[in-house]
């Protein structure tokens, strides 16, 4: 479980990775860009920063809602108890899917801030060297070299460990230079009885993800045998 350390009666630090100095500092975005440590952003399940420091390469999260309420609220959300925030769940998740063996980012830390019954947080992890999302290979034209079979065995593992990811899809996988198959982004992920329902929910999600991208980029491609590939990965 993640080392709660209270840096103000509001502020909350929480430590998966007792060997860094974190610090509330560590989440701000501002205070990596001051010494050029930012090397990128982007945007997913949240705000995302890359950072590439003296201590090594981290992604900042800062979470955020989705759909209609994210209009009108962006990034707050109930606080009922420290053990339900989403930093949280999210680095106790990955501390225990580490200590599994799971392919999922090592986590350093995370951060919550709560004002006036809500929060907000930010999550902190280390950098998966030298790989890309599955998104990025397969726009390239590059699915072809893909090992599919193994990215289905890879989910499977997850699955009989009775992980549920949320929004399995083709930026949520990724593949290193020495074709590891990796799973990020385990935000509301959880885990779960084994059931084969929603297991087959997660397959289909992944399924929808890639053919939403085949239709709105041109190289995006995926043939109907790689898609049996992973199948076969996936049922061994």
């Amino acid at each position: 479980m993640p080392q709660a350390i209270k840096i103000s009666p509001n502020t909350i630090l929480l430590k998966s990775d007792p060997t860094l100095p974190l610090s509330e500092a560590w989440f701000d975005p501002e205070f990596w860009q001051s010494q050029q440590a930012v090397t990128g952003t982007g945007n997913g399940r949240g705000a995302v920063w890359f950072i590439n420091s003296q201590f090594g390469k981290f992604v900042i999260r800062r979470y955020r809602r989705g759909g209609l309420i994210a209009k009108f609220n962006k990034s707050h959300f109930f606080f009922t108890g420290q053990k339900l925030t989403r930093p949280w769940l999210e680095l106790s998740l990955l501390e225990y899917m580490r200590s599994i063996d799971l392919p999922v980012p090592h986590p350093i830390g995370g951060l919550y801030i709560r004002e006036q019954g809500f929060y907000r947080g930010e999550l902190l992890t280390q950098t998966i060297e030298n790989a890309k999302d599955l998104f990025d290979i397969i726009k390239t034209g590059s699915s072809h070299t893909l090992n599919w079979q193994e990215i289905g065995a890879v989910v499977k593992r997850f699955h009989d460990e009775g992980i549920y990811h949320s929004d399995l899809n083709c930026h949520n996988i990724m593949i290193d230079q020495n074709n590891k198959v990796w799973l990020i982004d385990f935000d509301k992920c959880e885990q779960r009885p084994q059931d084969e329902k929603w297991k087959q929910s997660n397959i289909d999600r992944l399924k929808r993800s890639l053919d939403k991208e085949s239709n709105l980029h041109n190289q995006f491609n995926i043939s109907d045998a790689q898609w049996r590939n992973f199948l076969e990965g996936y049922r061994g």
